[in-house]
């Protein structure tokens, strides 16, 4: 079983991975669709990519209580999305906005993960 620095080592890896799924996608609609309704979809994607790395990487190996997990994604998104609405109203610029919400919920989110989500049972065997 990987220790809790190993575990924020991959969960910081994949969250890199979403976290540039969810800047691509916020960039491309920024234009077309302002930036709440970018964060939001955005943050839709980071959160179906996160799942996938985290469910089969990061905490591989424990059982995964799904609702638990969509739960967190989604106050991860609703936080995220109004971070975003709050900066940009106020005049923060919508990239600065969005990557000052990015590292609001990124402590948030592996400590929820870690502790809540995914169950931690120490009978597993660590895949390598």
């Amino acid at each position: 079983m990987p220790n809790t620095l190993e575990l924020l080592t991959r969960y910081l890896g994949s969250g890199c991975i979403a976290t540039l799924v969810h800047l691509v996608i916020f960039t491309c609609l920024l234009k077309g669709g302002g930036p709440v309704i970018s964060t939001l979809c955005a943050g839709i994607s980071g959160a179906v990519t996160a799942y996938c790395l985290n469910r089969h990487w990061v905490f591989a190996g424990r059982q995964c209580i799904g609702v638990r997990f969509a739960v967190t994604a989604a106050s991860q998104v609703v936080a995220n999305t109004l971070i975003v609405g709050l900066l940009t109203f106020w005049g923060v610029h919508p990239h600065l906005a969005q990557l000052t919400a990015i590292a609001a919920v990124t402590v948030q989110g592996f400590t929820i993960n870690h502790f809540w989500v995914f169950k931690h049972d120490i009978k597993r065997a660590h895949p390598q």
